[in-house]
Formats: structure tokens, sequence, C-alpha cells
């Protein structure tokens, strides 16, 4: 999978990530965090904001521009 997703960054050129694994969500290269709730977090991206949706929502970890939560996701929308 490592291997994968190395060749997929290479030929695609994005300015971010979004991975979703069971009850995680890993985003990559988001500018800013715009609401954080157990319910909903929107996440300011270059260009457009992210919003989740869904329940038991809390941060696993946080780095600059990096974030994972974990919880049950229901609902991914892109906001312009």
């Amino acid at each position: 999978m490592y291997l994968t997703n190395r060749v997929r960054e290479f030929l695609i050129e994005q300015n971010y990530y979004i991975d979703l694994y069971e009850n995680h969500i890993h985003v990559f290269q988001y500018v800013d965090v715009i609401k954080l709730q157990t319910e909903e977090v929107i996440l300011q991206m270059d260009g457009f904001q992210l919003k989740l949706l869904g329940s038991d929502f809390r941060v696993k970890k946080l780095e600059s521009h990096e974030i994972l939560i974990c919880g049950n996701l229901e609902r991914l929308e892109r906001i312009v």
C-alpha cells in the first residue's frame, strides 16, 4: 500500500490528502480549523472548506497542517 501511495503522489499532484479509515479521518495540508465539535468539524483547505458530519468526533493527533480525527463519519462535504 505504501508504494502505491507514493506512485500516486508522484503522478497526481495534489495540494491535500484525505484518508478515510475505519473510525478515523486523516487530513493533510489543511489551512485552519474553523469548527471542532463532537458532531461537526469544518476545516479550511486551500480554496474550499471541508465539512465532516457524524458523531463522537475527537482529535487524536494534531500537527501543523495535519490532523487525525477519530469518530463515526456519516457525511463529508466540500464547501466552496
